[in-house]
């Protein structure tokens, strides 16, 4: 497949492309100009600011599918300027993926898009934290992620042969050795429920996404299986959120957020930090 992919100088979006070739794929790969770099022969870089649909729509020109990652990551930025780019960016992208006939979309959300560490004060309703859950988000960021998630079920809407996917992912490090060093129980870490993921387990599941043979819009869960810290998680529950009934025990360090649907839909494994790059990377499987 010839995929594009959007925010592709970004942390992820490298090892996205990286796992893209390694996948037997060609890439587009695109971000904005002074960020994008040169081509190489196996990559063809496209400079384009997001929120430009003209520019989106020659950044995609000949793809068949797409992964936009692009955008602003954390809501240091102007509020304005954060719907603006991660709102409207993402419609241009899905308007272009609709004109070209894309054959997949796959999304960049947030584990945030239900609100959570950019929150006075996170709301859950239970544990683990399904992707059902109600969103509670306050800050720009997190709603610009949910309204993203909306804007992919709109466009499956009217175009329902084909897989839409939005990926909540959730604190991106290198490893478990990296994700441990955000320090365990302070503020931060349970605001956003001590979860994690690698770059190149959440690389692994863009490409899933992209790749799934089952049409609609879903959103998935992209947080490993286990915390980060050495806190047995049903401690940690009981100690900051002792309101929050359990629908599942807790054992162990396991994670806070329900990878479930990613582990059926997409055959991804949130235990696996470091995955081989297996078949349904490489093509798109048939339905069942």
């Amino acid at each position: 497949m010839r995929i594009a992919v959007t925010g592709a100088a970004g942390r992820l979006g490298r090892h996205v492309v990286a796992r893209a070739l390694r996948a037997g794929h060609e890439v587009v790969a695109t971000d904005l100009p002074g960020a994008a770099g040169e081509p190489d022969g196996r990559v063809e870089w496209r400079a384009a600011d997001l929120t430009d649909l003209d520019e989106v729509r020659a950044a995609l020109a000949g793809a068949q599918g797409v992964i936009h990652l692009g955008g602003l990551v954390h809501p240091r930025y102007p509020e304005p300027q954060v719907h603006r780019v991660n709102v409207n960016g993402t419609y241009h992208v899905l308007v272009a993926a609709e004109e070209y006939g894309l054959e997949g979309v796959c999304l960049a959300s947030s584990i945030n898009a239900i609100g959570g560490v950019y929150s006075a004060d996170p709301r859950y309703d239970y544990f683990p934290v399904d992707e059902d859950h109600p969103t509670y988000a306050e800050d720009a960021y997190s709603l610009s992620k949910w309204i993203v998630e909306q804007q992919s079920a709109a466009f499956a809407r009217r175009r329902p042969d084909v897989a839409f996917s939005a990926l909540r992912l959730h604190g991106l490090r290198d490893d478990a050795e990296a994700a441990t060093s955000r320090g365990p129980d302070d503020g931060r870490a349970r605001k956003d429920l001590w979860g994690w993921v690698s770059f190149d387990a959440a690389a692994a599941a863009c490409l899933l996404a992209l790749l799934r043979p089952t049409p609609g819009h879903a959103v998935y869960h992209v947080v490993a299986d286990r915390t980060i810290t050495g806190t047995a998680s049903a401690e940690l529950a009981a100690r900051w959120y002792p309101d929050v009934p359990l629908r599942a025990p807790m054992e162990g360090n396991a994670g806070f957020y329900s990878t479930a649907r990613a582990t059926a839909d997409l055959g991804w494994d949130p235990a696996d930090d470091h995955p081989e790059i297996g078949p349904r990377e490489r093509s798109r499987l048939p339905a069942a």
